[in-house]
């Protein structure tokens, strides 16, 4: 018996090609929104944290208070590490300064850009999170304006910005920059968030260096005298909570992901996310 061959090919798994073209518009306008936000965001912030940036009364008097409340609590002296371990070591001082000047936008945008490129369809949980985090963070500096320790010799808080450099002081940032928002520290918090969601995406036995970030970015901004432990620590705790509050709106569907159309998640890996801080998504 003679077998007939057909002449029609197997239909391709290949997306039409009429398709590409709305996909890379989709992806366009995906990254755009996202971009326009996150800047929006970030000059909002700039602007409205100035509302007490004069209120250096209220400031220093935060600063003294919670200097005291510290020492009650035991917590080690910023002042006392700074003398011990970080001013006999000048080339280590200046490479602190220089990280806490430009390693935190640079970092924080490079995982934005890594997650929205590899893992899309978590792009929503993340930067929401980060807009609770610098929201919240926004509302602290203005019921609390807080004075850092390097405007405390007193206390023997050294300035190493000023005495050993870079000095950011002269740049017109700095001289537009609210010197009185220590509290939260925001470069904790967004290096706690970036660690937090490297280990929640990633499978590596490594992804646990991710920790090395927030605990480089915590020593770096108490022993400059940018911020108090305090700082740090409620830094921590607006993220854990802007993360669970994200998640929490992810799984009953408000603003978890991206602009793309369904088609352009990935899908089965969204439940990973959501349940790094417990639970279970499955709904079937």
């Amino acid at each position: 018996m003679a077998v007939s061959v057909s002449t029609r090919s197997a239909p391709s798994n290949d997306p039409a090609p009429h398709n590409r073209p709305i996909s890379v518009f989709w992806r366009t306008v995906d990254f755009t929104r996202n971009a326009a936000l996150i800047l929006g965001l970030y000059f909002a912030y700039a602007a409205v944290r100035r509302v007490t940036a004069d209120d250096w009364a209220t400031a220093l008097s935060n600063g003294r208070t919670l200097l005291r409340i510290q020492s009650s609590l035991g917590l080690p002296s910023e002042a006392s590490l700074q003398h011990a371990f970080f001013l006999p070591n000048p080339p280590i001082i200046r490479a602190a300064n220089a990280f806490y000047m430009w390693g935190h936008f640079p970092i924080t945008g490079t995982f934005m850009f890594w997650v929205w490129f590899k893992h899309r369809a978590h792009f929503g949980v993340i930067r929401n999170s980060i807009v609770t985090l610098t929201l919240s963070g926004l509302f602290l500096h203005i019921v609390y304006p807080l004075a850092p320790p390097r405007f405390f010799p007193s206390f023997g808080f050294v300035d190493t910005a000023r005495d050993f450099g870079p000095n950011p002081y002269d740049l017109a940032a700095a001289k537009a920059a609210n010197q009185i928002a220590a509290m939260p520290s925001l470069h904790v918090g967004w290096a706690v968030l970036v660690a937090i969601s490297v280990i929640a995406l990633c499978r590596s036995r490594w992804r646990f260096l991710a920790l090395i970030h927030p605990a480089v970015t915590t020593s770096v901004v108490v022993l400059t005298a940018n911020h108090y432990w305090a700082d740090a620590i409620i830094a921590v705790i607006l993220v854990l909570g802007a993360w669970v509050f994200t998640v929490r709106l992810a799984r009953v569907g408000l603003f978890s992901f991206t602009s793309l159309p369904r088609k352009e998640d990935p899908g089965p890996r969204v439940a990973s996310l959501h349940s790094s801080v417990g639970g279970n998504t499955d709904r079937s």
